[in-house]
């Protein structure tokens, strides 16, 4: 007994040695929600997450933390190397505190819940119907979702500087899906290695699925389909359909030949287990090229079309809009014929019921609503549009102007109806928008127009350009 108890304070003498000969950390290694950041340690250092979410308890992990005597979270302890942690609220001024000590080392690392480089927005006013915000941005790496009172539901941010006017290299189209009663996100991230083939308007890169959590689940470009189109090929960002993780609709620009001249041809690709199911192209119609709105003739380049939005109607068709057209045409999907079965040209419609440039077209029943950016209008005065149409002929039985802007938004835009209510994300401030009319993002408006909610940016005219939004709506 005596020889034992003698072994064991041996042992315990040489463990106490080798814990203080220990080398302390040199860095703290975090996972927070699967993003993993290197962090140095110092006496207090403010570290900015990419990431965050306030639905689910936060996934906290320090990777090294057998390194360290001590680690907690805001006073939640970190002894075993992880936690779960309720965010509670995502803003500017909240921090989570996570206090170390490692050998002789002891801190604190501030972690920021709003990362530092996203643009200030603020709130006002309570939004009414079901659902929550979902914001994309020309140009910046940045997608969020707030909910009615104007809280952060989740963010996801890349600091990125864009160099000159045509690098629209934003994250683009966040959305939600609901697929057989699971949710799944997504959005369009830009791919560098076909930054080569950037024109005016084309963001060409890859949608990124995540799931229920926000964790990415799939990454998707085109599959091969013909001479012209091979596995891998970029995808545009402007719209996506997605019915279940093997089935989506894409979208992209492709050089094509019509006479001499080169243009960048819409294409759409449905896709079904690794399989091109139905695809389209407007190069196959000719009389699209005499659709041209003169209006874009100085921006267009070859993109004469412009495609921007898909809808999957109720008899399998689609509904699809080209802003360099300035119209809205029906495409026979369902008998895989891929005629125009009708067109809406906004420019032959009377005053109240015309558009021009628009974006986000969408048919409820009847009812079309769209975001009549008004490119084509003497004043330049964008609007969000609910029309009354034939859906079997596309003929505008009446309607007009739901929310009328006292400034133009040039490009981008978006328009959700929920009941009588209408959100309008407003897209890209013209020339003739201040710092205080063009920082809207996005409004709800009720039955008779009235604003209820907004989330606008802060900042001046310059600033408003640069944070413009791509397509902000409401699910």
């Amino acid at each position: 007994m005596k020889k034992h108890l003698l072994m064991m304070a041996a042992l315990t003498l040489l463990l106490t040695a080798c814990h203080k000969d220990k080398t302390p950390a040199t860095d703290l290694q975090l996972t927070v929600n699967g993003e993993e950041y290197t962090l140095p340690l110092a006496a207090d250092t403010v570290v900015d997450l990419t990431t965050l979410c306030t639905e689910f308890d936060a996934e906290i992990t320090v990777r090294n933390a057998a390194e360290f005597q001590e680690l907690s979270l805001d006073g939640q302890s970190l002894a075993g190397g992880s936690c779960l942690y309720n965010v509670g609220t995502i803003a500017a001024d909240r921090q989570m505190t996570l206090r170390y000590r490692s050998g002789d080392k002891e801190g604190v690392l501030r972690l920021n819940t709003l990362h530092s480089g996203i643009p200030q927005m603020e709130t006002t006013g309570r939004a009414e119907t079901d659902g929550d915000f979902y914001l994309s941005f020309v140009y910046q790496r940045l997608i969020m979702k707030y909910d009615n009172e104007g809280n952060i539901l989740y963010y996801r941010f890349e600091p990125h500087q864009p160099q000159n006017s045509v690098d629209v290299t934003g994250w683009w189209d966040f959305k939600k899906h609901e697929v057989n009663g699971i949710t799944y996100y997504s959005y369009h991230a830009p791919d560098p290695a076909f930054s080569h083939l950037i024109i005016n308007g084309y963001n060409p890169g890859k949608r990124v699925i995540m799931d229920e959590h926000y964790r990415v689940v799939k990454t998707l470009q085109l599959e091969a389909a013909g001479p012209y189109v091979h596995k891998g090929d970029p995808i545009d960002g402007h719209d996506f359909v997605l019915f279940d993780l093997d089935h989506y609709i894409m979208s992209s620009y492709i050089d094509r030949q019509i006479g001499d001249s080169t243009v960048a041809s819409a294409y759409l690709q449905e896709v079904q287990n690794g399989q091109v199911v139905f695809d389209w192209w407007s190069v196959d119609h000719p009389e699209m090229e005499a659709m041209f709105d003169p209006v874009f003739s100085g921006s267009a380049g070859k993109d004469y079309v412009h495609f921007n939005a898909i809808q999957v109607l109720p008899d399998g068709n689609w509904l699809c809009s080209f802003r360099h057209l300035s119209t809205l045409m029906k495409i026979a999907r369902a008998n895989g014929s891929g005629d125009i079965l009708w067109r809406i040209d906004g420019r032959a419609q009377t005053d109240a019921c015309s558009f021009s440039g628009q974006h986000c077209a969408r048919l409820h029943g009847s009812t079309l609503t769209l975001f009549d950016n008004g490119n084509g209008h003497t004043p330049q005065i964008t609007r969000a549009q609910r029309l009354t149409i034939d859906p079997a002929t596309g003929e505008i039985l009446g309607g007009g102007n739901t929310v009328i802007s006292d400034y133009f938004s040039q490009a981008c835009g978006a328009v959700t109806l929920i009941g009588d209510h209408v959100v309008v994300g407003w897209g890209m401030p013209g020339a003739n928008a201040s710092a205080e009319k063009g920082s809207r993002v996005v409004t709800e408006h009720d039955a008779s127009g009235n604003e209820i909610f907004g989330i606008r940016n802060t900042g001046s005219v310059a600033q408003n350009l640069l944070l413009c939004s791509y397509r902000c709506v409401k699910q």
